[in-house]
């Protein structure tokens, strides 16, 4: 392995980054001049929050963007905030459980908590890593309906989750249901059953900090928006509980910019997977997420082998400069936080986290360099 390690070391990074290593990612938002003409437009509206115009052009965008119509979605401060707001509106309706996978970031479970909540960690699919209606159901059965509030399905590092199955299972069940898709921009399907994406810096379309809550039902996505500007709906009464967690406008002049340069920025994002995907053709013992790559992509590359391997691929890249990432920890119910929550058996969740490990994925990264990490992986598992 000295004859990788020495072509990671000199690959010449593309900016002043550090010059140690190659970062696991390098967000990258649209430029000051890119932004100028909307934050122009601030200027001239001297409107800064409170669903301002350009907010109000970006979820008209955003609306087109997933072909859904204009009052569809709303805009939140962030992806956290967003799902705290749909898990309220749940809440209000009784029970005490949000049942979720152990397999996400931690920003679910905190997101139920802030909701009054008790997040409830179940087990995900081996083949999808996402949590499965069958599942819930099982989970349901076993606690009581009654007992259960909500349940939050992850779309797992952007992977496409369908949420007709999920809209049958609040429809049969009563459980409110609520999609964590932070990562899902790209893959992105809308149902009935509300989602929530980030707007995050480090995710394919950033604001810095934002998300949005989008859904069919528009008069969901009306409580949402109440919910996000004190629980105000048309008055100066609050008819709800919510909080502030509404997007300012030098976000939305951003997000404006951002999505005025998506085609060049996803294409950015796809000739990293294309090379990713070019160089790991045909090796044994990795698994990459179904459709990665191909038919979506998100600002994360991640790849699963067996355990030893991926802590041997792990070790050898830091030790050669290259940052890597386990993007979800091991689990929920590993961080003290969540440790004491109550759960299913959680073996898949388990194996994932020891198997599963993020490769620097970013704007701009050195075709060199995805050569290189990929002969490290190579040589790790072609032992």
């Amino acid at each position: 392995m000295g004859h990788a390690q020495s072509e990671l070391s000199i690959v010449a990074d593309p900016a002043p980054v550090s010059h140690a290593r190659v970062p696991v990612a390098r967000p990258q938002l649209p430029t000051a001049d890119a932004a100028l003409p909307y934050l122009r437009a601030i200027d001239a509206s001297r409107t800064y929050s409170n669903f301002g115009p350009l907010n109000a052009r970006f979820e008209a965008r955003l609306a087109a963007h997933f072909g859904v119509d204009a009052d569809c979605v709303v805009t939140c401060c962030s992806a956290t905030s967003g799902l705290t707001l749909a898990l309220q509106a749940a809440a209000a309706r009784g029970g005490r459980y949000c049942l979720m996978p152990a397999w996400t970031f931690v920003a679910t479970a905190h997101a139920a908590v802030a909701a009054g909540l008790t997040p409830y960690l179940l087990d995900v699919d081996p083949e999808t890593g996402a949590l499965g209606v069958e599942t819930a159901c099982s989970a349901l059965a076993a606690i009581g309906r009654h007992e259960a509030a909500a349940v939050m399905p992850v779309a797992p590092f952007g992977a496409p989750l369908d949420p007709a199955p999920w809209d049958s299972f609040e429809q049969q069940t009563g459980v409110a249901v609520v999609i964590d898709a932070a990562a899902g921009f790209d893959g992105l399907s809308v149902g009935r059953t509300p989602a929530v994406v980030s707007l995050h810096a480090t995710k394919l379309l950033g604001v810095g900090e934002g998300g949005f809550f989008i859904s069919r039902d528009a008069a969901a996505v009306a409580v949402a928006r109440s919910r996000s500007s004190f629980g105000f709906d048309g008055s100066r009464e609050a008819q709800r509980s919510g909080a502030n967690a509404k997007l300012s406008e030098l976000a939305a002049a951003y997000g404006l910019a951002a999505l005025d340069a998506w085609r060049d920025q996803r294409a950015a994002y796809q000739a990293v997977f294309d090379r990713y995907l070019a160089a790991f053709e045909g090796l044994r013992g990795l698994t990459l997420a179904r459709g990665m790559g191909r038919t979506w992509i998100a600002s994360t590359f991640n790849i699963a082998a067996p355990m030893a391997a991926t802590h041997e691929i792990e070790r050898r890249l830091e030790g050669s400069g290259v940052a890597t990432r386990r993007w979800w920890g091991a689990g929920l119910h590993r961080h003290p936080a969540f440790r004491d929550l109550p759960r299913t058996d959680l073996a898949v969740t388990e194996r994932l986290a020891a198997e599963t490990l993020g490769l620097p994925c970013w704007p701009g990264l050195p075709s060199q360099s995805i050569d290189a990490i990929a002969t490290v992986v190579r040589g790790v598992l072609g032992r």
